[in-house]
């Protein structure tokens, strides 16, 4: 079976080139993919770079080259909601752009033209991710998670998000545009996130402190669904 991972940024993708045991890099653009392996299925690595535009690039290398029967984004994501403490597991359920306005036109707040007013992550994976959370005791939320090219930090801006997307419980840079393109060429996607930070004032300080944390915390879900399901397991759609 052929895996696609983005990640981000390098803390992102640094378990997985571990657990991967990479034998080639193929260079695309300025991009690097990782190629490994990983419980006998092809592993297929890259980091997307911040930002929406950066991971659509990335998810369409991987589409285009690597045939990937899944794609799984895993890293981290300011945290939306009271419960959700650093160190956290959101696995979301829906997807949407917090930066995407076309309401004038009759579209809902966050929905591109053409396509769904969220974008919804495949079913089994989903259930697969949340079993695989339960059994191993991870403190995880699952629910709405929003993407847009700012990082988010300000009061007025979350005051703002908590208002127009109430149900979302999370917010980073790349998931949606990711979903977008998965979307559009019929691969199942999976989104695992960690919180890194609260989405406050002590954002970017919290980020900087915890990136490294959050993204492990992601990567060893990931790696531990791995471990325990089998190709037609995460292919049953």
């Amino acid at each position: 079976m052929n895996i696609g991972i983005i990640g981000a940024i390098d803390q992102e993708i640094k378990t997985f080139k571990t657990i991967i045991n990479y034998k080639e890099i193929q260079n695309i653009g300025q991009f690097q993919i990782y190629i490994g392996t990983f419980k006998k299925n092809n592993i297929f690595l890259i980091k997307s770079g911040i930002g929406k535009v950066s991971a659509s690039i990335a998810s369409m290398i991987l589409i285009k080259f690597f045939k990937p029967d899944i794609i799984i984004n895993s890293g981290s994501a300011g945290s939306l909601h009271s419960q959700l403490k650093i160190g956290d597991i959101i696995i979301p359920n829906y997807l949407c752009y917090y930066d995407v306005n076309l309401t004038n036109f009759g579209y809902s707040r966050g929905q591109i033209p053409q396509y769904p007013k969220k974008f919804k992550i495949n079913k089994n994976l989903y259930n697969i991710f949340i079993s695989t959370a339960k059994n191993f005791k991870f403190q995880f939320m699952t629910g709405l998670l929003i993407t847009g090219d700012s990082f988010v930090s300000e009061k007025k801006i979350i005051k703002k998000l908590k208002v127009q997307f109430s149900s979302a419980i999370g917010v980073e840079m790349e998931s949606t545009a990711i979903a977008q393109v998965c979307y559009q060429f019929h691969i199942p996607l999976i989104v695992i996130k960690s919180v890194s930070d609260l989405s406050d004032e002590t954002a970017t300080l919290n980020f900087k402190k915890n990136i490294s944390i959050a993204s492990l915390k992601s990567s060893n879900l990931v790696k531990l669904v791995l471990e325990n399901n089998n190709c037609t397991n995460l292919l049953n759609k």
